[in-house]
């Protein structure tokens, strides 16, 4: 099955793709190695937390790679932990991470061949409300019934994935901040529903990681920073996901989130 056209009005085509597709894991290694030398984070973990991530992966246990989100950058920083933590290195070719559908849809061959990168790294794409806003689509009964079964194809995607013995990588926070990169912004609630459905059959745990670039903008929505390339990141120790609410795993999940994120900032000061 060839590569499918990525819009609203396809969605069933293209998760049914991204549900079968599966990564080239000698080019996902080798695009892990080169945006590793891009970003370079400096990196610190919990303590144990390398040891309790290469135990869980050991036993067969999903992990949901769990970042603030502040800037394009963010998903390249999360791809180059993948090579730079030892104890992550197992998820290079084996994880798929929810990104904007504007990746796959650039004309040209830049265009072209940025859609054969982000398929290598386990992008799939997800419609959002708020991209449809931005580029002037009337959110119309249709479009919104188009939309709500999108999110729900996407997510009967993602769990199957993570059943099947893939990882996951995701932005809790939907948007990008832009208010201050030291706050962890309200999470939503998809990715815990996609939790908690594929914890019903196998073994899942988030990994909170905080992200800061050594300073905050002038500028929050064109963000220009120093540190773009030399991230300072702080893995936290995994949090087993058992049955339960989006909501209570969300409220769970987030301070976990924020406490990274503070010992990233501290570490800038």
């Amino acid at each position: 099955m060839g590569r499918p056209r990525v819009s609203l009005d396809n969605s069933a085509a293209v998760y049914e793709y991204y549900e079968r597709h599966e990564q080239n894991r000698a080019y996902a290694r080798f695009m892990h190695a080169l945006l590793s030398r891009v970003y370079r984070a400096d990196i610190t973990c919990d303590p144990g937390a390398e040891d309790a991530i290469s135990d869980a992966l050991h036993a067969g246990g999903r992990l949901i790679l769990s970042p603030n989100h502040t800037t394009a950058d963010d998903q390249y920083v999360v791809v180059s932990l993948a090579r730079r933590l030892r104890a992550l290195r197992p998820l290079r070719g084996n994880t798929f991470i929810p990104s904007e559908p504007s990746l796959f849809t650039r004309s040209g061959v830049a265009g072209k061949a940025l859609r054969r990168a982000v398929d290598g790294l386990g992008a799939i794409p997800t419609f959002r409300l708020e991209d449809l806003r931005r580029q002037g689509v009337e959110l119309t009964e249709e479009i919104r019934e188009l939309h709500q079964d999108s999110i729900a194809r996407a997510s009967d995607t993602h769990v199957a994935k993570l059943i099947e013995g893939q990882c996951m990588a995701g932005f809790w926070e939907g948007t990008r901040n832009r208010v201050d990169f030291r706050v962890v912004q309200p999470l939503k609630k998809g990715i815990a529903h996609t939790a908690i459905a594929a914890s019903r059959q196998v073994p899942v745990l988030l990994v909170p990681v905080g992200i800061y670039y050594q300073g905050e903008p002038e500028d929050y929505r064109r963000p220009e920073l120093p540190g773009r390339h030399t991230p300072l990141v702080h893995v936290g120790a995994p949090i087993p996901v058992a049955p339960t609410s989006a909501d209570e795993l969300a409220a769970l999940l987030h301070p976990a989130i924020q406490r990274c994120v503070d010992q990233a900032v501290s570490r800038a000061a």
